[in-house]
């Protein structure tokens, strides 16, 4: 049997052990364990409310992480938040703009594709707004392409709300064309960007998107 090294990085991972979930949730390499041990065992203090060394520390090292995974994605620092995940990061983004964005008749666009964290807020705000979610048309393969895109936006579009890789199929959505249009009509694009942090590059900036969240809990980060 071929031996992988990285495998010992993974304590989690033993002979005869297969683990295919990662979508859901990636395994914890020993570095992030000793990581978040190291937090509990010589800090477990809040960050932005103490002036002593450890408080100072704890704030320190948060705010780094900050700006690194601004690095990541060619952010800038502060627009970076912190949420307890992708799930309340677009839970967030939807109930955050719902009041100044989402009037009645307008009109929301998302896909089947979504995961019910990009889904249901805008499900239940459109009711709620008397307002109208429409349902971007797949190919006979599931692909979210341009064509189906142009073909429900218009001049209500306020808000688009698109996965970037899908959970299940794994089809790469083409983001750049979909935000140039939309943004030519005054539309506001959110992004899903869960299932493509990991394996594709990214820059904000250039994508020219207006929020994108993602989990680090599914590229070897802790949860939360």
């Amino acid at each position: 049997m071929i031996k992988n090294p990285w495998r010992d990085d993974f304590p989690q991972i033993h002979e005869g052990y297969t683990y295919l979930d990662t979508a859901a949730m990636s395994l914890k390499p020993r570095v992030v364990i000793e990581q978040v041990e190291r937090y509990y065992s010589d800090l477990s203090v809040n960050v932005h409310r103490s002036l002593y060394p450890q408080g100072l520390l704890a704030t320190e090292l948060y705010e780094e992480v900050r700006q690194r995974v601004a690095g990541f994605i060619h952010a800038d620092g502060e627009e970076i938040v912190f949420t307890r995940g992708a799930t309340s990061a677009l839970n967030l983004a939807a109930f955050a703009l719902q009041e100044s964005l989402i009037h009645e008749g307008d009109e929301v666009i998302t896909s089947e594709l979504e995961h019910h964290s990009s889904l249901l807020p805008w499900q239940v705000i459109c009711q709620r707004k008397q307002a109208v979610l429409r349902y971007l048309p797949l190919t006979e393969s599931g692909h979210i392409t341009l064509e189906g895109f142009r073909s429900v936006l218009s001049s209500k579009t306020k808000v688009v709300a698109l996965t970037y890789v899908s959970n299940v199929l794994g089809y790469v959505t083409p983001l750049q064309e979909i935000i140039h249009e939309a943004h030519q009509i005054g539309a506001v694009v959110i992004v899903d960007a869960a299932q493509a942090i990991q394996h594709i590059p990214i820059d904000v900036k250039q994508m020219d998107v207006d929020f994108l969240a993602f989990s680090g809990h599914k590229m070897c980060g802790p949860t939360g």
